[in-house]
């Protein structure tokens, strides 16, 4: 049986938080830990080490995304972070986009109101992915 690539998924921390400026989202650890129970490797963003609060599946931090990423999954809250297309990197916009800026929101692949939506959006075009 062959094995499975893992699915990176970057995640911008503000993508963790519930509004800007509030504390980890409640729902984040939920929706991350299924992603880490199917086999993604979670990734967080960042120059700074961040500390997570306790039940948080392991995320590896780093500050950059692999300048090849290969089925790799960018999580953002800014739209203008999906500007930047790559092979094998499919960008989502997590939570709400500005509403004056809609050409922008347009630049991510998909849309999503938050870190739940986000995690069943992959699972579920994974799961419909042809297989081979």
């Amino acid at each position: 049986m062959a094995s499975r690539e893992v699915t990176r998924v970057y995640i911008d921390p503000p993508v963790l938080f519930a509004s800007a400026g509030a504390a980890v989202s409640s729902d984040a650890a939920e929706a991350l830990a299924n992603l880490a129970e199917t086999g993604h490797e979670l990734i967080l963003l960042t120059s700074a080490p961040v500390a997570l609060p306790d039940g948080f599946p392991p995320l590896r931090q780093t500050s950059r995304i692999d300048p090849a990423p290969a089925t790799s999954w960018y999580l953002t809250a800014d739209p203008e972070s999906c500007g930047q297309r790559r092979p094998g990197l499919r960008t989502m916009l997590v939570g709400p986009g500005p509403a004056t800026r809609r050409a922008t929101i347009q630049r991510c692949d998909i849309q999503t109101r938050d870190l739940h939506a986000a995690a069943i959006e992959i699972l579920a075009r994974e799961a419909m992915a042809p297989v081979g």
